[in-house]
């Protein structure tokens, strides 16, 4: 065997195997950067094929675009690659290709163009879906326009606050499209979300949209996309009295001495123009049918529609009243009026010439009465002598039942 090894021709083949082995490595492993055809010496050793799809591949778009606007051209596509494991595989890879729609030759208008693909080897199938699409050409418009604001959550900022003022800056926007998509813009807004917005403050990064006559939102650049909003939060608001409202009649024999609540006045919290119409907040009526003693009760009150905030909702009401009462006048005397100047009288009964009167009224109309708020009369007029009954006239405080021990009294006259 060391005999073959030291013959010059013995190595020289076997340096020569061992090169077309490398040969053939390095072949196999480096067919994507040849340009050789299907079919040549290599792609002997490479006979094994392979199906891989792309997805997402992005499309460009060869125009102009200073001068023109497409519309139509998907922003990806599909590709289906077909070929050698290791071309396949080092083009997915690498992905050292482009995929565009040639549209530098063609006038405005409609097209259906198809999509192209560069870079790719030859020695790969390539199916593209879709293969080719149809293009609307355009001229490039350019407008400059005033962004105004448009307010979302407007019910849902804090309580008691609105929105004073608000600048924009920049407070105008550059807007580039089709000149037919330009023509159409009929307001750019920027959108300021207020919910939860109790105080003034500046909102930055706010997004501008472009629209038309009816509200549609159209596609089209805007520079810059964004705007500083500048928001001055106010929350205007006066203090009007406290009215309680009742309904219905206290039960009978009762009536209402006082009703008041607790806080007399409340806070209100609205826009300056209804603060204007505002002057008074109203309880919730109270049923006073429903009232028999001297209580406190909490009452709820009424927020008008345009009131966005009271400083407290509900009011502590203290209702105090009174049940007809007896009181008993001791005493009272009997006078005697137009008794002829010849005569005398005294009295037989009573003999003392007073009696007790029962009033009946309420304890604040009635507490404070004695015998000098009431006067007794008997009229003898026209009476001769001898012993005659007769009535008991009162007078006394207008509105009081007064009752009486006896309706008339016994008289002597002489």
């Amino acid at each position: 065997m060391n005999d073959w090894l030291n013959k010059p021709w013995v190595i020289r083949i076997i340096s020569l195997v061992l090169a077309i082995f490398s040969f053939l490595i390095i072949s196999f492993d480096n067919q994507d950067t040849r340009s050789a055809d299907i079919g040549s010496f290599d792609a002997i050793f490479n006979s094994s094929q392979e199906t891989q799809t792309i997805e997402d591949v992005p499309v460009n778009i060869q125009i102009d675009d200073e001068q023109y606007v497409v519309s139509g051209v998907p922003q990806t596509v599909s590709m289906t690659l077909e070929g050698t494991v290791s071309v396949v595989q080092s083009t997915v890879t690498q992905r050292n290709f482009d995929v565009f729609v040639d549209l530098e030759d063609l006038e405005p208008g409609t097209h259906v163009v198809p999509i192209e693909h560069d870079g790719i080897s030859n020695r790969l199938s390539v199916d593209i879906e879709p293969s080719e699409v149809e293009v609307s050409i355009e001229e490039r418009g350019t407008g400059e326009f005033e962004v105004v604001i448009d307010y979302t959550n407007l019910d849902q900022m804090e309580p008691g606050f609105e929105i004073d003022s608000a600048s924009i800056t920049p407070e105008t926007v550059i807007i580039t499209s089709s000149q037919s998509v330009i023509d159409r813009i009929s307001v750019v807004k920027a959108f300021v979300d207020v919910e939860g917005i109790g105080e003034s403050l500046t909102l930055n990064d706010v997004p501008v949209r472009v629209f038309d006559s009816e509200g549609n939102q159209l596609n089209a650049r805007i520079e810059p996309e964004t705007v500083t909003v500048d928001l001055e939060v106010s929350s205007p608001n006066k203090t009007v009295p406290i009215e309680v409202e009742t309904t219905g009649d206290l039960p009978e024999d009762f009536q209402l001495v006082s009703i008041e609540s607790e806080e007399s006045d409340v806070q209100v919290f609205a826009s300056e123009e209804d603060l204007e119409l505002i002057n008074e907040i109203s309880t919730e009526p109270i049923d006073l049918s429903e009232i028999t003693e001297n209580e406190t009760i909490e009452v709820s009150l009424q927020r008008p529609d345009n009131v966005r905030v009271l400083s407290t909702s509900t009011v502590n009401v203290h209702i105090e009243v009174e049940e007809i009462t007896e009181q008993t006048i001791e005493d009272v005397e009997i006078n005697i009026e137009n008794l002829s100047n010849n005569l005398t009288s005294s009295f037989v009964d009573p003999e003392t010439g007073r009696i007790d009167l029962e009033v009946i009224g309420y304890p604040s109309e009635i507490a404070e009465l004695d015998q000098n708020d009431f006067e007794l009369i008997i009229d003898l007029g026209g009476i001769n002598t001898g012993e005659h009954q007769l009535p008991i006239e009162v007078e006394g405080p207008n509105g009081l039942e007064v009752s009486l021990p006896m309706e008339e009294a016994i008289i002597q006259v002489e």
